[in-house]
């Protein structure tokens, strides 16, 4: 047998079987497996649902995008001006997420039960703290931020749109925060199948009505743009179902409990802060750093932008695999230092890498050549299909790399080290990217190619941040992180 050096604690396989206390039964993970191949079908096991579930969301993105393009260029940029709004309100629960995934990681090695358990009660009263006030500013200053977004060259048919889109996805907020909340401990104690599940729940709702409402199609209004947002706060609340009964059954490694939820458990919680206010710090500098970028490709007027949410759309289909391994990273050395097992976590991002980048560069192979009839499914509008097919190849060349640089990130935030991402994440977006975009882009400077040069800001930052992001794992700092 192969061997890689690796030793194999006495209750590892008992564990991986059995559970660990409290009469558990969800399916639990050994990750001190003695063979590589053992080690491979392990990060696939956490991979697959999570790449599945990526897949799956940035498809349904695309058959939505598809969807509103039917009632032209305007619907496609009025819910894009809405994607930066809903990611304010999405990255507090991020950065939240960020904190429990790595606690929860954290006591599932370490075989603290009790505490894991603590941490998703305690994430849910957070959670709810936030979801009511963050949804109450919104309502107040949503659509006075969207009207900044739009400057003065989008049309304001388009942002009325966008204040039709948002006012229904702020009403629907609190079951995307709870269902997130939820996922994200979920993974962390090695259960990806679950996120899995409740996100393809969503996105099958959110298709079904999407054709329902947007065009009134089974006897259902046509409601265009605010069809498609009411579709998707639908999907949400039956995602939301799922995951509340896969915690509420007994039989996952954490479960709900009333005695938690009554108290809440400030240690705990400065805990989780610890790591999640970094995390949130990140958030909020991408997306300020996002905002402002909007308002550079808006300033190219409607075509250009429609063109650009066409790239950012398929971009995150090629993203997938980056963040589906980085996903079973987050877990794994996670786990491994809750072990005290430095040498397995090193071990498990080595062959995540290198599994990852074989994956992505067939990816970006397939984005490369199919740019145009990739695109053209969105509009049959020449110039846009022309615009949006360049950007989906300059995607496609450095999709390897922005890949990597989410499995590198991935690893650091398993170990706690969150800060270093607000970092990268701050030099990247309030940075690199605006200054590159202004440079290529502004009549007032010699070198103006349009949204091309967008889009070479775009690719500068994940470039950048790579290097950046390998070079603090290389130093080796993150073993020595307590959380």
């Amino acid at each position: 047998m192969e061997d890689d050096g690796s030793s194999r604690k006495p209750d590892a396989e008992a564990e991986s079987k059995t559970g660990t206390g409290g009469g558990t039964r969800d399916r639990q993970i050994d990750i001190e497996v003695t063979t590589k191949a053992g080690k491979r079908r392990l990060i696939f096991d956490l991979t697959w649902p999570a790449l599945a579930e990526n897949l799956l969301a940035s498809l349904v993105s695309i058959v939505d995008m598809i969807m509103v393009s039917s009632l032209g260029a305007y619907a496609i940029s009025a819910v894009g001006l809405v994607t930066q709004p809903r990611f304010v309100l999405l990255s507090a629960f991020m950065a939240l997420s960020i904190g429990s995934t790595a606690m929860v990681a954290r006591f599932k090695g370490a075989r603290e039960q009790e505490n894991a358990c603590i941490v998703l009660n305690q994430s849910l009263i957070m959670t709810f703290g936030m979801t009511v006030l963050l949804c109450t500013l919104m309502f107040v200053a949503g659509e006075p931020l969207v009207r900044l977004l739009a400057g003065s060259n989008i049309s304001e048919q388009t942002v009325q749109a966008s204040f039709e889109y948002l006012r229904i996805m702020i009403i629907g907020f609190p079951t995307l925060a709870f269902t997130f909340c939820i996922n994200s401990i979920l993974r962390g104690v090695g259960n990806t199948r679950a996120s899995f599940y409740t996100n393809a729940t969503a996105n099958v709702v959110n298709v079904f009505l999407n054709y329902c409402l947007i065009g009134g199609n089974f006897g259902f209004p046509a409601m265009g743009v605010a069809g498609a947002s009411l579709a998707t706060v639908i999907g949400q609340t039956a995602a939301l179902c799922v995951a509340v009964y896969t915690v509420g059954r007994g039989r996952e490694y954490v479960s709900f409990s009333i005695r938690l939820l009554r108290r809440v458990d400030f240690g705990m919680i400065k805990r989780i802060l610890r790591i999640g206010l970094p995390a949130f710090g990140e958030q909020v500098i991408m997306r300020v750093g996002m905002m402002f970028f909007t308002t550079i490709v808006t300033s190219l007027g409607d075509s250009s932008y429609a063109s650009h949410m066409i790239a950012m759309n398929i971009q995150m289909l090629s993203f997938t695999t980056g963040m589906a391994f980085g996903t079973a990273c987050t877990t794994l050395v996670g786990q491994c230092l809750g072990r005290v097992r430095v040498d397995l976590a090193k071990l498990y991002v080595k062959m995540t890498q290198n599994i990852g980048f074989v994956v992505s560069c067939f990816v970006a192979l397939a984005m490369f050549l199919g740019a145009e009839w990739i695109t053209s499914m969105y509009s049959d509008d020449a110039e846009i299909i022309r615009l949006a097919a360049l950007m989906l190849r300059i995607i496609a060349i450095v999709n390897p790399i922005s890949n990597a640089r989410f499995i590198y990130i991935s690893s650091l935030r398993g170990a706690g080290d969150s800060r270093f991402a607000a970092v990268i994440t701050f030099v990247g977006v309030i940075l690199i990217r605006p200054l590159i975009s202004i440079a290529l882009t502004s009549p007032m400077l010699p070198f103006q190619i349009g949204l091309m040069g967008i889009w070479i800001g775009l690719s500068s930052d994940s470039v950048i941040c790579f290097v950046m992001s390998r070079m603090r794992y290389a130093r080796g700092k993150w073993v020595n992180i307590k959380v």
